[in-house]
């Protein structure tokens, strides 16, 4: 979101030998923070039974098992038969991708709403291990290749049409295990999964969100007046730091705009949907600072350094390492081309965050939900009423939810809220302290975090303060270097041929 997601910072992370979303250590940690099992050979039932009783369901088109997968489950990789348009529903359908990973028939099953791409390889969320239950993943349509062939984004990429996908989904599923259901969802997997939940209350026994936001008024935009004080007074130095690196940048713009292009053409890298390599280059001078509190946040602060002392390169090099260079280039902007036509049309998103650097910007405001769109989709209509509507029932009727957000990340800017009764609803917000864009139940403080614990475990039918944890992220696959083509045809041609928008 914003140009980055939680997967890029998780890859950006290895690649630096860095552990961005850890669980905090201490002493006497209970054993639910234990890590993750290592991978193992699979654990077979009698036979293919089970392959063959999932291609049975009678949405499934395909279905195959992986070779490998955490111990004691086993992993399936599935694509499922869903309508292009769900008011007609007998019309054509596409192909839409699930992944189920199988602990046993007797356990309570987690449905992750991936809000992105699948992730191809098996993994427990956080939910799945606090619970030791199934999980079944569901990429988001319109994410490539669960993309229909020919698509009417304004009327088949809606917040409504996801959620009767989830639905029909775990309706087919629910032939498999008829146990207790959670879904779960982080970044915006977690606002599908809370859109899914308001659409479908009684599908699933609970939901826990992770660090979803809520865009409820889009002209009332809370995120520059919450980054410009982020931290409060404690981390002024480090804002302060922050702005005087894109300052830097953007007062000498010339060697780094060169410097892009020299790195853009070894990497192969193409600007055309932002509109050119300086549009490019500004776009992400300016979004360094939001990727920097998002991820990063007050443990990376004694780390920022003092702009005047750097050279050029270590200027560029630092940049780099809070937010690829590349990461608002084609070839991740069209990756991520559906979550901006929604943010343009119904979920909203934040305003760039430029107040201390107006005098050095060439293209000021550029970086909007309403701005961002390639010129072939342009202009989405906006639904103003479709997140009033979602914010007014987490309000006053959402039950069994816990939403976790992180007290520094930027998109808790505009959080959802439970409501003046939202305790008699059993539904919470959790906040992790300092936390950031990759805040879990396991960094919550200990009585938050064991209450969570107990509430997650009763809902799922298996009680007690037990089960292991590790912590989660949204399910947006890091851009591989696939593109589907039909994303760059849609973004010039899409209004000029008719019928697709």
């Amino acid at each position: 979101m914003s140009g980055s997601t939680r997967a890029l910072a998780v890859a950006l992370a290895a690649v630096l030998g860095l552990t961005l979303l850890a669980a905090p250590s201490s002493a006497g940690a209970p054993s639910y923070l234990s890590p993750q099992a290592a991978v193992a050979a699979p654990r077979k039932d009698a036979g293919d039974a089970l392959l063959e009783r999932i291609r049975r369901i009678p949405i499934v088109t395909r279905a195959s098992e992986a070779a490998h997968s955490p111990r004691g489950t086993r992993f399936f990789r599935i694509t499922v038969a869903v309508p292009v348009d769900y008011s007609d529903p007998t019309g054509p359908t596409f192909g839409l991708r699930v992944n189920l990973l199988h602990r046993g028939f007797d356990r309570p099953t987690v449905v992750e709403t991936s809000g992105y791409r699948l992730w191809d390889d098996p993994y427990r969320a956080e939910v799945t291990r606090l619970v030791d239950g199934n999980q079944l993943d569901i990429e988001h349509r319109f994410f490539s290749p669960s993309l229909p062939a020919h698509a009417d984004w304004a009327t088949q990429l809606t917040i409504r049409q996801v959620a009767d996908d989830h639905h029909r989904v775990v309706t087919a599923f629910r032939h498999l295990y008829d146990g207790r259901w959670l879904s779960t969802g982080d970044s915006k997997g977690g606002m599908a999964a809370t859109y899914y939940r308001r659409f479908y209350p009684t599908d699933v026994n609970a939901t826990i969100a992770y660090v979803a936001p809520d865009d409820v008024v889009d002209d009332v935009d809370a995120y520059p007046g919450f980054l410009a004080k982020v931290g409060g007074p404690r981390l002024a130095g480090c804002r302060n730091r922050l702005v005087a690196l894109q300052r830097r940048m953007l007062a000498e713009r010339g060697w780094f705009r060169g410097r892009l292009a020299r790195f853009s053409s070894a990497k192969h890298l193409s600007w055309d949907y932002v509109g050119s390599l300086d549009r490019g280059f500004e776009a992400s001078v300016v979004d360094m600072y939001f990727a920097f509190w998002q991820y990063w946040g007050v443990r990376a602060c004694k780390d920022v350094p003092v702009a005047r002392r750097m050279s050029r390169g270590q200027v560029w090099r630092y940049a780099g390492s809070v937010e690829p260079w590349g990461n608002l280039s084609d070839q991740r902007r069209y990756f991520s081309l559906p979550y901006h036509y929604q943010a343009a049309s119904q979920i909203g998103g934040p305003q760039p965050f430029e107040g201390r650097l107006h005098d050095l910007l060439d293209y000021p405001g550029a970086d909007t939900p309403a701005n961002i769109l390639p010129p072939g989709m342009r202009p989405a209509t906006y639904d103003a009423d479709a997140m009033v509507d979602i914010d007014s029932w987490v309000r006053t009727r959402a039950r069994r939810m816990i939403f976790v957000d992180g007290q520094y990340d930027p998109w808790s800017a505009e959080p959802f809220r439970c409501g003046t009764d939202g305790a008699e609803r059993a539904c919470r917000r959790m906040v992790v302290p300092h936390g950031t864009h990759g805040a879990v139940v396991a960094e919550l403080p200990r009585r938050q975090r064991l209450e969570a614990v107990r509430l997650i475990r009763r809902w799922a039918g298996v009680g007690g303060v037990r089960g292991r944890t590790t912590p989660s992220y949204d399910g947006s696959a890091p851009w591989d270097g696939a593109l589907d083509d039909r994303y760059r045809d849609w973004a010039a041609n899409g209004r000029r041929r008719g019928g697709i928008l």
